[in-house]
Protein backbone atom coordinates (compact mmCIF):
# COMPACT_ATOMS: atom_id res chain seq x y z
CA UNK A 1 0.00 0.00 0.00
CA UNK A 2 1.40 3.28 -1.06
CA UNK A 3 1.42 5.72 1.94
CA UNK A 4 1.17 9.13 0.76
CA UNK A 5 0.75 12.18 3.05
CA UNK A 6 -2.75 12.56 1.90
CA UNK A 7 -2.93 9.07 2.88
CA UNK A 8 -2.18 9.31 6.11
CA UNK A 9 -4.15 12.63 6.92
CA UNK A 10 -7.22 11.22 5.27
CA UNK A 11 -6.94 7.78 7.40
CA UNK A 12 -5.99 9.67 10.33
CA UNK A 13 -7.32 12.72 10.40
CA UNK A 14 -5.49 13.41 13.95
CA UNK A 15 -2.46 13.54 12.37
CA UNK A 16 -0.53 17.21 11.59
CA UNK A 17 1.80 17.39 9.08
CA UNK A 18 2.52 20.77 10.20
CA UNK A 19 3.21 19.80 13.78
CA UNK A 20 5.67 21.98 15.77
CA UNK A 21 8.81 19.48 17.12
CA UNK A 22 10.70 22.14 18.22
CA UNK A 23 8.40 22.23 21.69
CA UNK A 24 9.89 18.33 22.18
CA UNK A 25 12.44 17.75 20.14
CA UNK A 26 13.53 14.48 22.12
CA UNK A 27 10.47 12.18 22.00
CA UNK A 28 10.95 8.09 23.29
CA UNK A 29 8.15 5.83 22.82
CA UNK A 30 8.96 2.47 24.69
CA UNK A 31 7.64 -1.42 24.08
CA UNK A 32 8.80 -4.62 25.73
CA UNK A 33 10.84 -5.26 22.93
CA UNK A 34 11.52 -1.88 20.86
CA UNK A 35 12.10 1.26 21.33
CA UNK A 36 11.40 4.27 18.84
CA UNK A 37 13.44 7.73 19.17
CA UNK A 38 12.37 10.73 17.34
CA UNK A 39 14.84 13.62 18.22
CA UNK A 40 17.30 15.86 16.87
CA UNK A 41 20.69 14.13 15.34
CA UNK A 42 23.46 14.08 17.24
CA UNK A 43 26.85 13.27 15.78
CA UNK A 44 28.60 9.89 16.73
CA UNK A 45 31.76 8.80 16.21
CA UNK A 46 31.97 5.04 14.98
CA UNK A 47 29.99 3.00 17.18
CA UNK A 48 28.03 -0.07 17.20
CA UNK A 49 25.23 -1.72 19.09
CA UNK A 50 23.15 -4.98 19.24
CA UNK A 51 19.71 -3.74 18.66
CA UNK A 52 18.65 -3.06 14.75
CA UNK A 53 17.68 0.12 13.85
CA UNK A 54 15.72 1.34 10.95
CA UNK A 55 15.90 5.41 10.82
CA UNK A 56 15.24 8.03 8.64
CA UNK A 57 15.01 11.63 8.46
CA UNK A 58 11.94 13.76 8.96
CA UNK A 59 13.14 16.71 6.43
CA UNK A 60 15.27 14.77 4.23
CA UNK A 61 17.81 11.92 3.92
CA UNK A 62 19.93 10.29 6.86
CA UNK A 63 23.73 10.00 5.86
CA UNK A 64 25.42 7.16 7.46
CA UNK A 65 29.22 5.56 7.09
CA UNK A 66 30.04 2.19 7.21
CA UNK A 67 34.10 1.34 7.35
CA UNK A 68 33.58 -1.65 5.29
CA UNK A 69 31.24 -0.12 2.56
CA UNK A 70 31.65 3.98 2.80
CA UNK A 71 29.01 6.49 3.54
CA UNK A 72 25.49 5.81 2.78
CA UNK A 73 22.71 8.62 1.71
CA UNK A 74 19.05 7.39 2.34
CA UNK A 75 15.52 8.19 2.80
CA UNK A 76 15.09 5.33 5.23
CA UNK A 77 18.01 3.53 6.56
CA UNK A 78 18.50 -0.42 8.04
CA UNK A 79 21.36 -0.70 10.01
CA UNK A 80 21.85 -4.53 10.94
CA UNK A 81 22.84 -5.99 14.59
CA UNK A 82 26.41 -5.10 15.93
CA UNK A 83 27.10 -3.17 12.22
CA UNK A 84 29.37 -0.25 12.94
CA UNK A 85 28.58 3.14 11.96
CA UNK A 86 29.18 6.75 12.26
CA UNK A 87 26.90 9.58 11.43
CA UNK A 88 27.33 13.63 11.75
CA UNK A 89 24.93 15.54 13.32
CA UNK A 90 22.15 17.47 11.05
CA UNK A 91 18.38 17.59 11.18
CA UNK A 92 15.80 15.65 12.98
CA UNK A 93 15.64 11.58 12.54
CA UNK A 94 13.48 8.67 13.70
CA UNK A 95 15.28 5.71 15.20
CA UNK A 96 13.76 2.46 15.86
CA UNK A 97 15.45 0.14 17.67
CA UNK A 98 14.25 -3.78 17.86
CA UNK A 99 15.50 -6.74 19.48
CA UNK A 100 17.34 -8.97 17.39
CA UNK A 101 15.58 -12.09 18.18
CA UNK A 102 12.26 -11.08 18.18
CA UNK A 103 9.82 -11.59 15.13
CA UNK A 104 10.19 -7.95 14.29
CA UNK A 105 13.60 -8.74 13.32
CA UNK A 106 12.67 -11.81 11.73
CA UNK A 107 10.82 -10.37 8.85
CA UNK A 108 14.41 -8.42 7.81
CA UNK A 109 16.64 -11.53 8.18
CA UNK A 110 18.60 -12.21 5.08
CA UNK A 111 19.67 -8.35 4.63
CA UNK A 112 22.12 -8.28 7.85
CA UNK A 113 24.94 -9.48 5.79
CA UNK A 114 25.46 -6.66 3.55
CA UNK A 115 26.13 -4.24 6.01
CA UNK A 116 24.10 -0.99 5.84
CA UNK A 117 20.79 -1.31 3.93
CA UNK A 118 18.73 1.12 1.91
CA UNK A 119 14.93 0.68 2.40
CA UNK A 120 12.05 1.48 -0.06
CA UNK A 121 10.53 4.85 1.60
CA UNK A 122 7.19 6.47 1.45
CA UNK A 123 6.73 9.61 1.96
CA UNK A 124 3.86 9.49 4.19
CA UNK A 125 5.93 8.04 6.89
CA UNK A 126 7.36 11.48 7.78
CA UNK A 127 3.39 12.49 8.27
CA UNK A 128 3.29 9.77 11.31
CA UNK A 129 6.83 10.65 12.45
CA UNK A 130 5.87 14.37 12.81
CA UNK A 131 2.66 13.95 14.77
CA UNK A 132 4.57 11.42 16.98
CA UNK A 133 7.62 13.41 17.50
CA UNK A 134 5.44 15.92 18.60
CA UNK A 135 4.13 13.77 21.18
CA UNK A 136 0.80 12.33 19.58
CA UNK A 137 1.25 8.38 21.35
CA UNK A 138 -1.55 7.63 18.55
CA UNK A 139 0.94 8.21 16.06
CA UNK A 140 4.19 6.02 17.16
CA UNK A 141 2.33 2.09 16.84
CA UNK A 142 1.00 3.05 13.48
CA UNK A 143 4.78 4.13 12.32
CA UNK A 144 6.09 1.20 13.72
CA UNK A 145 4.02 -0.60 11.93
CA UNK A 146 4.15 0.88 8.12
CA UNK A 147 7.93 0.62 8.73
CA UNK A 148 7.46 -3.16 9.90
CA UNK A 149 5.74 -3.87 6.65
CA UNK A 150 2.66 -4.88 8.65
CA UNK A 151 -0.84 -4.16 7.80
CA UNK A 152 -2.98 -1.04 9.90
CA UNK A 153 -5.00 -3.90 11.45
CA UNK A 154 -2.48 -6.16 12.77
CA UNK A 155 -2.49 -6.98 16.56
CA UNK A 156 -1.48 -10.15 18.48
CA UNK A 157 -4.17 -11.87 21.12
CA UNK A 158 -3.47 -12.20 24.14
CA UNK A 159 -2.73 -15.04 25.60
CA UNK A 160 -3.35 -15.75 28.99
CA UNK A 161 -0.76 -17.75 30.69
CA UNK A 162 1.67 -15.43 28.82
CA UNK A 163 -0.20 -12.26 30.59
CA UNK A 164 0.46 -14.26 33.91
CA UNK A 165 3.70 -14.78 33.15
CA UNK A 166 4.90 -11.53 32.55
CA UNK A 167 3.02 -10.02 35.61
CA UNK A 168 5.33 -12.70 36.88
CA UNK A 169 8.48 -11.11 35.78
CA UNK A 170 7.29 -7.21 36.62
CA UNK A 171 7.32 -8.44 40.03
CA UNK A 172 10.07 -10.11 40.44
CA UNK A 173 12.58 -7.42 38.31
CA UNK A 174 14.52 -6.62 41.42
CA UNK A 175 15.74 -10.23 41.82
CA UNK A 176 16.72 -13.74 40.22
CA UNK A 177 13.87 -14.59 37.17
CA UNK A 178 14.34 -18.25 35.75
CA UNK A 179 12.06 -20.23 33.12
CA UNK A 180 11.70 -22.46 35.70
CA UNK A 181 10.64 -20.30 38.39
CA UNK A 182 7.83 -18.73 35.83
CA UNK A 183 6.79 -22.15 34.19
CA UNK A 184 6.02 -23.05 37.96
CA UNK A 185 4.31 -19.81 38.70
CA UNK A 186 1.63 -20.55 35.66
CA UNK A 187 1.23 -24.16 35.85
CA UNK A 188 3.05 -24.74 32.50
CA UNK A 189 6.41 -26.56 31.93
CA UNK A 190 9.19 -24.95 30.94
CA UNK A 191 9.46 -25.90 27.52
CA UNK A 192 5.60 -24.90 26.91
CA UNK A 193 5.90 -21.89 28.38
CA UNK A 194 8.92 -20.67 26.27
CA UNK A 195 7.22 -21.89 22.79
CA UNK A 196 4.00 -19.39 24.04
CA UNK A 197 5.64 -16.67 25.30
CA UNK A 198 7.55 -16.45 22.09
CA UNK A 199 4.32 -16.79 20.04
CA UNK A 200 2.76 -14.25 21.77
CA UNK A 201 5.39 -11.75 22.51
CA UNK A 202 7.61 -12.35 19.34
CA UNK A 203 10.50 -12.49 21.80
CA UNK A 204 11.92 -15.45 23.73
CA UNK A 205 11.44 -14.95 27.89
CA UNK A 206 15.32 -14.23 28.24
CA UNK A 207 15.20 -11.47 26.26
CA UNK A 208 12.02 -10.32 26.94
CA UNK A 209 13.36 -9.48 30.90
CA UNK A 210 16.64 -7.89 29.60
CA UNK A 211 14.18 -5.48 27.91
CA UNK A 212 11.53 -5.17 30.62
CA UNK A 213 14.90 -4.49 33.25
CA UNK A 214 15.89 -1.66 30.96
CA UNK A 215 12.51 -0.20 30.54
CA UNK A 216 12.33 -0.35 34.35
CA UNK A 217 15.16 1.48 35.07
CA UNK A 218 13.96 4.34 32.46
CA UNK A 219 10.91 4.40 34.24
CA UNK A 220 12.57 4.34 37.71
CA UNK A 221 14.72 7.43 36.41
CA UNK A 222 12.13 9.28 34.86
CA UNK A 223 10.12 9.61 38.06
CA UNK A 224 13.23 10.98 39.98
CA UNK A 225 15.82 8.06 40.96
CA UNK A 226 19.46 8.64 39.98
CA UNK A 227 20.82 5.53 38.04
CA UNK A 228 22.22 3.85 40.83
CA UNK A 229 18.62 3.31 42.35
CA UNK A 230 17.10 2.73 38.92
CA UNK A 231 19.23 0.02 38.35
CA UNK A 232 18.91 -1.81 41.64
CA UNK A 233 15.30 -1.79 41.56
CA UNK A 234 15.62 -3.24 37.90
CA UNK A 235 18.02 -6.03 38.99
CA UNK A 236 21.02 -5.30 37.79
CA UNK A 237 23.90 -5.24 40.11
CA UNK A 238 25.24 -1.54 40.14
CA UNK A 239 24.54 1.88 37.54
CA UNK A 240 27.56 0.49 35.81
CA UNK A 241 25.78 -2.97 34.90
CA UNK A 242 23.04 -0.92 33.56
CA UNK A 243 24.77 1.39 31.83
CA UNK A 244 26.90 -0.97 29.98
CA UNK A 245 23.97 -3.13 28.88
CA UNK A 246 21.90 0.00 27.82
CA UNK A 247 25.26 1.20 25.80
CA UNK A 248 25.27 -2.40 24.56
CA UNK A 249 22.06 -2.56 23.05
CA UNK A 250 21.66 1.18 21.68
CA UNK A 251 24.66 2.43 21.67
CA UNK A 252 24.45 5.56 24.05
CA UNK A 253 24.24 5.81 27.96
CA UNK A 254 21.00 6.08 29.96
CA UNK A 255 22.22 9.03 31.37
CA UNK A 256 22.47 10.48 27.80
CA UNK A 257 19.09 10.28 27.74
CA UNK A 258 18.13 11.75 31.36
CA UNK A 259 20.28 14.64 31.36
CA UNK A 260 18.46 16.44 28.19
CA UNK A 261 16.66 19.45 29.03
CA UNK A 262 13.24 18.50 26.58
CA UNK A 263 12.35 14.90 27.34
CA UNK A 264 9.19 13.08 26.99
CA UNK A 265 8.63 9.45 27.34
CA UNK A 266 5.79 7.10 26.56
CA UNK A 267 5.48 3.17 27.75
CA UNK A 268 3.28 0.75 25.42
CA UNK A 269 2.69 -2.30 27.21
CA UNK A 270 2.12 -4.99 25.00
CA UNK A 271 3.61 -5.91 21.07
CA UNK A 272 0.09 -5.74 20.02
CA UNK A 273 -0.05 -1.58 20.49
CA UNK A 274 2.67 -1.37 17.70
Amino acid sequence: MLITEAYALRSYPGLNKLANVSAAPFQLYVWPQRLLLLASACASNRHRHHAAQITFGLDGPVIFENPQTGVHQADLLLIPPDIPHAHPAFGAAVMLFLEPESSDWARFSGRAAGGLVPLSFESGLRCFARAAAAGDAAAAPILVRHLLGQDSTHNRSIDPVVSQACEEIRRRLNGLITLADLAKAVGRSPSRLAHRFREATGVPVRRFILWRRLRAAAEIAMRGSNLTEAAHAAGFADSAHLSRTFRSMFGIAPSFLFRRGQLDVTFLETAASG
